[in-house]
Parts: C-alpha cells; structure tokens; sequence
C-alpha cells in the first residue's frame, strides 16, 4: 500500500501544484493510495507515528521539503514495516540533493511505484540533556551558526517571495550575513564516542551531518555518508567574522574544507557542551535552545528508495 503525505503550502505552493500532477498519474496508472494532505505543522509527525503501528510493509511517499520528511520520520516510532519514498517541493531539498534522488515528480513517482534501488540509511537522534527532550534527522543537526540561520530565514519576510522565482538559497545567504553579525563566539567542548575530548575558546557552530548539504545547499560535509555508522561533524571555530564572509560562499561547492579554523571530525556519537544555551536545529527545524546536546543514530536503519 502506498500511502502519501502532502504538503501543499511546501515551495510557496509548489506543494500542491505538483500533488495534481502526482494525482493525475496516479489515476492513469490504476494505483490504490491513501493521501493526508497537511493542514498545520506538526500534523505529518503524527499521521507517521499512526503508520508505524501498522504491522505489514508499506510505502510512504513524502511530497515536501525537508520541514515535512523532518517530522515524518521523527513521528516514526519504528522503520521496520516502512520504505520512504521523496517528491521533492520545498525550498532547500538537502535531503533529496543529498541523495541525490530524483526531481521531477513524475519520473520520481516511477521511481517509487517500481524502485530499482532501496538504500537503509542511519537516521540521527539529537538529545537535550537539560530535559531529555528527543528528536530525528536526516540531513543534519547543528548548534550555534546554523541553527540561527535556519531560525532567521524561517521567519524571513523574504522566504516566499524568493521561492518562487526559484531563488530561495539567497534567503539563507542573507539570513547568515545577518546572523554573522549578530551571532558571538563561545567556547565549546566536544566528548566523542571513542572518549576523545575537543576543547574550542571561540566556536560558532558545531553541526552533526549525516548528509553532505544542509542550509539550501551549503556542503558543510562533502564526504558525509548516511549508509555508514558515522556522521562527520563540521566544526568552525577561532575565525574572525571578516574571514568567514570569505570561507562561507566557498561551503557551497565544499572548498571550505582544509581551510584554518574548519574542521571536520567522524564519529558515531557526539555530546556538545557550550558555555551558554545557542540555537540548535534538525533539518533546518528549530528544535529549541540548550547548552549540551548529544547527537547520536537511532538503532533502526530507514530503508529509502533512491532510484
């Protein structure tokens, strides 16, 4: 059974647009599906959690951005019935660039109905230590720099209107121009898995990348890879904000990497301490603001569906 959540609001409406063009094939196919179409955030987290109480296997296709395949598998209590499939319609789409799974919606649905390559990926688990609160990612998880930028270009004016001329990775360059002004450094202590411990004076983020891109395309982490146990957090620290006005253009095609001051570390499990609580994102939703976070993968693989 195929069983599809929609965002119709996702891309400035791009959501729904493509929806009736998915719709339209569904129908000349002969497919039996059940829609939810969303109505308030929140709501794709728990028509998920409804799903995995289902004991057979089951196709769920998410028809969003990365905010919506965010709360899916967040409301996911277990992957073991479930494959995911994407159609792409948000504004960012790391999860899809990452992947590199397809964009056309129709070719995409193909994809999904007759799958020629299903891929289990780890899923992260970001935990606050101040009230236990949990939740997943997919794409990435970030403390300090990044999680300000996904906040500020949330509530960017500018967001829909870039969308749809296509141009919504202007709305994070803006929104991290912005924040880099206002933004101050902190000293940040890192514990990994393997009891190795990383002390930085003056951070600006730390951010746990289970994929390459996060942020509308910034690749943070050109070697990440979800298919192994590892994420590979990409830290900046001890760099003047004249400097990094010159690094970040470069996260776009991933030539900031060797650069002084960035660092890349693999590792399965990571608990961040910083000196006062900072912004803290997953998959560009805010998760809220603390001082120590742990990062870690969730036991389960999720199967995806990549071509």
């Amino acid at each position: 059974m195929y069983y599809f959540i929609v965002n119709p609001i996702s891309g400035c409406g791009r959501g729904k647009t493509v929806w009736k063009t998915i719709e339209q094939e569904l129908a000349r196919l002969d497919i039996e599906y059940e829609a939810f179409l969303l109505r308030y955030k929140g709501e794709a987290k728990q028509i998920a959690a409804s799903l995995a109480s289902l004991q057979h296997p089951f196709t769920l296709v998410a028809v969003g951005g990365d905010g919506t395949l965010n709360e899916i598998i967040s409301g996911l209590s277990t992957y073991k019935y479930v494959t995911l499939g994407c159609i792409p319609t948000g504004s960012g789409n790391d999860f899809v660039r990452g992947l590199k799974l397809e964009r056309d919606p129709v070719k995409a649905l193909h994809y999904i109905l007759q799958p020629l390559r299903v891929l289990p990926i780890k899923i992260g688990c970001v935990t606050a230590s101040s009230n236990h609160r949990q939740t997943s990612f997919g794409v990435s998880s970030g403390i300090g720099f990044d999680a300000a930028v996904c906040n500020g270009a949330y509530h960017s004016q500018l967001k829909e209107i870039l969308n749809l001329i296509h141009a919504g990775k202007l709305v994070y360059l803006g929104t991290a121009l912005k924040q880099l002004i206002s933004s101050r450094f902190t000293p940040m202590r890192l514990t990994l898995d393997d009891g190795t411990t990383l002390t930085f004076r003056k951070s600006f983020f730390a951010a746990a990348m289970n994929l390459p891109y996060e942020g509308g395309g910034f690749q943070f982490a050109p070697d990440a890879d979800p298919s192994s146990d590892c994420f590979t957090l990409c830290i900046a620290e001890g760099i003047s904000k004249l400097r990094i006005l010159t690094i970040l253009p470069l996260a776009f095609s991933g030539k900031h990497v060797g650069k002084r001051g960035v660092h890349l570390v693999t590792c399965k499990k990571a608990v961040i301490h910083t000196q006062m609580p900072l912004c803290v994102h997953t998959d560009g939703e805010i998760f809220g603001f603390y001082d120590t976070i742990t990062f870690e993968a969730r036991p389960e693989r999720l199967r995806i569906i990549v071509a």
